[in-house]
């Protein structure tokens, strides 16, 4: 079963009993289909993990800009119990094992982003001179 994924779609590793136990791993083609508003990008800038009994509670949030000036006036005063207020913009629970996957995914996606940054070639600044044509 070998597909790629498009924008609309999600990669998901699949991994049985024998997979936890280091004999076996499957890749799976999984669709997942937008319901109501859900293919609706969110946008984060603040994350939160609170383990509970099981499940582990993920928030996403968002500082407006302010709020974050306000942290770093704050870690330059040395106010350890400041509270800066922020928007939960989703709240996601997840058994332990699926954190393990989705560990072992964004594994993956932070290796990629290191490969592909070492490989990439630094760019010289442009100098506008007088024969320098802009568009």
């Amino acid at each position: 079963m070998n597909h790629n994924p498009n924008k609309n779609e999600t990669s998901l590793i699949g991994e049985g009993e024998s997979a936890r136990n280091g004999v076996q791993s499957v890749q799976v083609g999984l669709r997942l289909h937008a319901v109501d508003v859900s293919d609706r990008a969110i946008v984060a800038n603040v994350s939160a993990v609170q383990p509970s009994a099981g499940m582990v509670f993920i928030d996403f949030g968002f500082l407006e800009q302010h709020a974050i000036d306000e942290i770093g006036k704050a870690a330059r005063s040395g106010q350890a119990s400041a509270t800066i207020d922020g928007r939960l913009e989703c709240r996601i629970a997840m058994a332990l094992d699926n954190i393990a996957q989705l560990n072992r995914q964004l594994e993956q996606v932070l290796q990629a982003s290191k490969k592909a940054a070492s490989r990439a070639v630094a760019i010289e600044p442009m100098t506008i001179g007088a024969d320098t044509v802009l568009q």
